[in-house]
């Protein structure tokens, strides 16, 4: 929307004139005809209405933020889908006013009072980020203290602002983003907000900005921080350069620059006209990270990675070993399943004496060489025929010695030996177990299934079957298949 002095917005806010331009929209002096009090309206991009309820819902949180050094807004409105802020209009302008006017004790209490408004914001859950610190949105109250401004507007609401209107640009301003934000994969820190504060720094006391503007794309090249004139302290020069460290771990913390500053204000208070006194007692901040620390946090970045990469190759190692295993166990299994003679079970056994079917492939061994021997004593063996002459002959005899000893023909007392009662279940399941193992071809799984329909083999004697009949459809795809009685299967328990 396009704005001019005069214009009569919302119906009762008069535009007075421009004060400024910002990331995502246009910051006007407005007179509210019904208050009759100057106020500062702050317009967007117009937005849809998933925009507008983003909007509405960021506008909620920053509203609860209450700070001496944060400038509050007082009012969200949305007129013909263009949402705006109501804010207090600070007469005194902005910071940047004072571009090259500051003296050192004017730019500890800018430091004192920035560093304090952040202080709280970073200290929010989440922390809030204001990714645009420069002279411009530093106000300057009735009262002399400087304000933050234009804060509280989160990443979502930035990529939806800049679709609607059309900016590529990352936030916050190229000259005051530090070297994180150029990095390949920018990690943007509350000590981000401390780098765009030291460029503020210098430029409040210089009177221009480093490196042509180009931020911290160009400190990643290596671009060195000039010193300070000799007309300020090297307590200033140093806080500075600490503010502009290229990392930002390096650099002080809100909480870290606000004590300083105050220390600083203190001891200038104690001691108005002693200024070696007051940089003598001023606490030091952290030093810049020498070549040494920069090695050894280089060699800890190096013992992270080699602890990666053991990491990553022992889990390969043991992916390999498991999927090993896996492929194995069914090669054993397949193995098992192929055993039909005895000289199969013991080339089983002698490759996997560990096998969880061990025992019962030595059970089958065992009844299959009994089989055998059986066969073996069955087809040797040779039946002597008994004469009948020879069984006549004898039985005078017989009569002859009962004749003689007549007390021979008493009948002698019968002794019946008394046996506990046999277990009828246990040699039950006994006779089952033996029936089902001695079973080979499809006829003896039929007969176990009918002398034990809901026998405890049941379920495996049927899948026997199944299989035997499989295979001999596979043996045979193209011709009618006929089961044969006399196929052999083994099973496990």
């Amino acid at each position: 929307m396009q704005f001019n002095s005069g214009d009569i917005f919302a119906e009762h806010y008069q535009l007075e004139k421009k004060l400024g331009t910002g990331s995502f929209g246009e910051v006007w002096l407005a007179r509210n005809t019904l208050a009759d009090v100057e106020v500062a309206i702050k317009f967007y991009g117009l937005l849809d209405d998933n925009g507008i309820k983003d909007f509405r819902e960021e506008f909620k949180l920053a509203y609860k933020l209450h700070h001496p050094n944060l400038l509050h807004l007082n009012h969200f409105d949305v007129f013909e889908r263009c949402p705006f802020l109501i804010m207090p209009y600070c007469s005194n302008g902005s910071s940047a006013t004072l571009i090259g006017k500051m003296s050192e004790k004017q730019i500890w209490h800018f430091i004192r009072d920035v560093s304090c408004g952040l202080m709280f914001l970073h200290s929010q859950n989440p922390p809030i980020i204001h990714q645009d610190i420069k002279p411009d949105n530093i106000l300057i109250g009735d009262d002399g203290k400087f304000i933050i401004s234009d804060f509280g507007i989160s990443r979502k609401l930035e990529h939806t602002f800049r679709k609607s209107t059309n900016k590529v640009e990352s936030s916050g301003t190229l000259a005051y983003m530090g070297p994180e934000h150029f990095s390949e994969k920018p990690f943007i820190a509350g000590t981000s907000d401390i780098w765009s504060l030291g460029m503020s720094i210098y430029e409040l006391l210089t009177g221009h900005i480093l490196w042509e503007g180009m931020g911290g794309c160009v400190q990643l090249n290596g671009a060195r921080i000039p010193d300070l004139d000799n007309g300020y302290s090297p307590q200033l020069d140093q806080f500075l350069h600490a503010c502009l460290s290229l990392n930002t771990w390096d650099r002080p913390t809100a909480q870290q620059a606000y004590n300083y500053a105050n220390s600083m204000l203190r001891q200038e208070v104690n001691h108005p006209h002693s200024p070696s006194a007051v940089h003598a007692s001023t606490p030091p901040l952290p030093p810049a990270p020498s070549r040494l620390q920069k090695r050894i946090r280089l060699s800890n970045i190096n013992k992270r990675m080699a602890g990666w990469i053991i990491l990553s190759i022992l889990f390969l190692f043991m992916l390999i070993k498991g999927v090993s295993a896996f492929f194995g166990s069914i090669e054993e299994e397949r193995r098992y399943n192929a055993c039909r003679t005895t000289e199969d079970f013991l080339h089983f056994l002698n490759h996997y004496p560990a096998s969880s079917h061990a025992e019962f492939v030595k059970q089958k061994i065992r009844i299959l060489t009994e089989d055998s021997i059986k066969k073996e004593i069955q087809k040797n063996k040779v039946i002597a025929p008994i004469s009948v002459d020879t069984i006549e002959t004898e039985q005078p005899k017989t009569e002859e010695i009962v004749a003689k000893h007549p007390s021979w023909s008493r009948p002698k007392p019968k002794v019946e030996i008394v046996s506990p009662a046999p277990d009828t279940k246990k040699v039950k399941r006994e006779e089952e177990e033996h029936m089902f193992l001695n079973c080979q071809t499809i006829t003896d799984y039929e007969k176990y299934l009918r002398q034990y329909p809901k026998g405890k083999f049941a379920y495996k004697a049927k899948r026997a079957i199944q299989q035997i009949e499989s295979g001999m459809m596979e043996s045979h795809p193209a011709q009618e298949i006929h089961v044969k009685k006399s196929t052999r299967v083994s099973f496990s328990l």
